[in-house]
Formats: structure tokens, C-alpha cells, sequence
């Protein structure tokens, strides 16, 4: 299963400030099942001050892609949900109507998650979205972690020929 996610690893400092919805000075706790399945799959992870979990893929031709789980869950009837993310576009200005129809056209081409547009900070960014079952297993996680960041980071290069998360 280490084949899956090559090398991940923390990528630090400064890529994008993600805005706290914590109070101030609070720092949540990280959800103890995660941190047990990405020690368990020996991978290099940051608990930001929301205690969610940042991860760095690298992916081929020496790209990387920034990924978050989640710590917090969400309910759908009895089903725990958690998220894992990664930024595949950022800009100043509200997505353009053209990039806005690309990410709504690859929504019905993948097989888990989705591009959500989310506004962060002074930014507004195409976040590849997806939901998993809180209490999943280490194979599940990584295959997750793996096509999120590995979705992301084809549209960041196709919008952008970047590599900036």
C-alpha cells in the first residue's frame, strides 16, 4: 500500500494560509484514529492549529501536492464522514466562469469527490473534496489521500503549468 502515496511528506511553510475557525489561542485536538493510520502507514504529517492533518504527496516528475484530513466529522444518519482535501487553483478574483466549467465537467469524470469553490482568507480557491468513513482503515485512507492529491494536482498543472501546493 506504500506503492500508493510515494513519498509523502511535509512540505513546510507559507504555501497558503488557511483561515482558523477555531477561537483564538484554542488549538484543537487532532482525532486520534487519524494520527494511528498515518503512523501506522509511516507517514510525515503537520497538525495545523484546527488540528487537522497537512500532508504532503510527491507525485511523478517531481511534483507535490498539500492535502489536509480533517480531524472534525460530520453525521449523515449513522455514517461518521470525514474529509480530505487539497487546493488545485487559487486567485485574487472570483473563479472565472471558463475554470468554473472545467472543474464542474471533471465532477462527473472522477470516481470519489468533487472540486468545491471555497473563499480562504483573501483568496478563492478550487478545493478537491473527498468524503470517507471516520473510522476507515489505512488502505482506504491512503487510497483517498492518493486520489485527492493526485486530481488536484492535474488541475493545477492543466490551469496553472504550476506547482504551487
Amino acid at each position: 500500500m506504500k506503492k500508493l502515496i510515494v513519498g509523502l511528506l511535509v512540505i513546510g511553510g507559507g504555501v497558503l494560509v488557511c483561515p482558523a475557525y477555531a477561537q483564538v489561542g484554542v488549538k484543537k485536538t487532532p482525532d486520534q484514529r487519524v494520527e494511528k493510520l498515518l503512523q501506522e502507514a509511516e507517514l510525515k504529517y503537520k497538525v495545523d492549529e484546527d488540528g487537522d492533518f497537512m500532508l504532503g504527496n510527491r507525485l511523478e516528475g517531481e511534483r507535490t501536492q498539500l492535502a489536509w484530513i480533517l480531524s472534525n466529522t460530520s453525521q449523515l444518519g449513522s455514517l461518521e464522514i470525514r474529509q480530505i482535501w487539497s487546493i488545485g487553483y487559487r486567485s485574487k478574483e472570483p473563479i472565472p466562469p471558463k475554470i468554473a466549467a472545467r472543474l464542474l465537467e471533471q465532477n462527473g469524470q472522477v470516481k470519489l469527490g468533487a472540486w468545491q469553490i471555497r473563499k480562504m482568507g483573501e483568496n478563492y480557491v478550487a478545493v478537491f473534496s473527498a468524503q470517507i468513513a471516520a473510522n476507515t482503515d489505512v488502505k482506504t485512507l491512503l487510497l483517498a489521500l492518493q486520489a485527492v492529491t493526485s486530481t488536484a494536482d492535474e488541475m493545477e498543472k492543466e490551469l496553472t503549468d504550476k506547482d504551487d501546493f
